[in-house]
């Protein structure tokens, strides 16, 4: 018997996995909180663009108002949570009286959600997916694939678009379930450690998507400007740190850069990884834009407090000081509240810091 799947929250990401996975054949409905998206995706379907190829393929996913849930007729098997981080419990609240008793949790977000998931759904059913690809939606319906800053490495091995695993345990099945039906998505890769892959995404969000709602530069054009390269490896170094001390030790971040290289370039003693990130610009499109700086544009609420944020909290738990998180987390919260976004800002966080 095939699974039923619901896919929480039809954005940049999840609208890709609810449209694909249905189009490869599988149970799956899209269940989406946003009005203009439902209504995009209910009257003309959901079209996914292809930036690089310039190709686009049109999809017609089934897609409900969560307060339709009951019009399944049945429990959801499988829930993928496709929301923003501040509204994971809430989404989770919402699908909860329709989950079958074993059903699977997949965190498809950014952030440590699971930390948050597990408690409630029990570890053995927590699973998630660590997204490495960019996608941006700034238009109810239309989803525009790029490539993105995690993929651009000058390594010679191939990243998929996502790994999978299982909260605090080796991969096993559920992990290889979710694995299969997310490669009729993107490549999709099991890991055994979770959490290291989640930590390195943080880090990697922390510093690249608060920079870019910070001063309103979409990602390349971000890593070609000298000011926010420093920012950027300053906030590298404080969440490798902080990484660290909850037991996630990163040696390498973005695929390219080792820590030690990470540490000393914050401290200004070296320009390797400055150099590198102006370099990796021509790996990136044009248009790649972060999930943050899409929000900045649309002047919605930002995921600040899961990335620099988060990294601040978990800091001050350690005893760990993360200066350039704290003020950045700020400068955000100042552009969610009408500061433009400009690359001045940048130094408005250093005076912050006082450096």
């Amino acid at each position: 018997m095939s699974e039923r799947i619901v896919v929480f929250g039809a954005g940049a990401i999840g609208g890709q996995v609810g449209a694909r996975m249905h189009a490869a054949g599988h149970d799956v409905t899209i269940v989406e909180p946003w009005d203009p998206q439902l209504r995009a995706i209910n009257s003309g379907g959901l079209t996914i663009h292809d930036e690089v190829t310039g190709g686009s393929e049109h999809f017609a996913p089934p897609a409900i108002a969560p307060d339709d849930l009951a019009s399944l007729g049945g429990p959801v098997d499988l829930l993928f949570l496709a929301v923003k981080s501040f509204d994971t419990m809430q989404a989770l609240e919402t699908v909860l009286p329709h989950l079958a008793p074993d059903a699977l949790v997949v965190s498809m977000q950014n952030s440590n959600n699971e930390e948050w998931v597990a408690p409630v759904v029990g570890n053995e059913r927590m699973v998630g997916g660590v997204i490495l690809i960019n996608a941006v939606l700034l238009e109810p319906g239309h989803v525009t694939l790029t490539s993105s800053v995690s993929r651009a490495s000058a390594s010679s091995h191939t990243m998929p678009g996502v790994y999978v695993g299982e909260y605090l345990a080796e991969a096993g099945p559920n992990a290889a379930l979710v694995t299969s039906l997310l490669n009729t998505v993107w490549p999709a890769q099991v890991v055994d450690d979770l959490m290291h892959e989640r930590w390195a995404k943080l880090a990697a969000n922390t510093m690249i998507n608060t920079v870019s709602a910070i001063t309103g530069l979409r990602s390349a054009e971000a890593l070609t400007t000298a000011s926010v390269r420093k920012l950027m490896i300053a906030l590298a170094a404080e969440s490798l740190r902080v990484a660290e001390a909850e037991g996630h030790p990163l040696e390498t971040l973005l695929g390219d850069y080792a820590a030690t290289d990470i540490y000393q370039g914050a401290l200004g003693r070296s320009d390797a990884v400055g150099d590198s990130l102006a370099s990796r610009a021509r790996l990136v499109s044009a248009g790649a834009t972060t999930s943050m700086l899409q929000d900045v544009l649309r002047k919605r609420q930002t995921e600040v407090d899961f990335f620099s944020g988060l990294i601040a909290r978990k800091g001050a738990a350690h005893a760990i000081e993360t200066p350039f998180c704290v003020a950045s987390t700020e400068m955000v919260h100042r552009v969610e509240r009408g500061l433009p976004a400009r690359v001045a800002n940048v130094d408005e966080v250093f005076r912050l810091v006082g450096d």
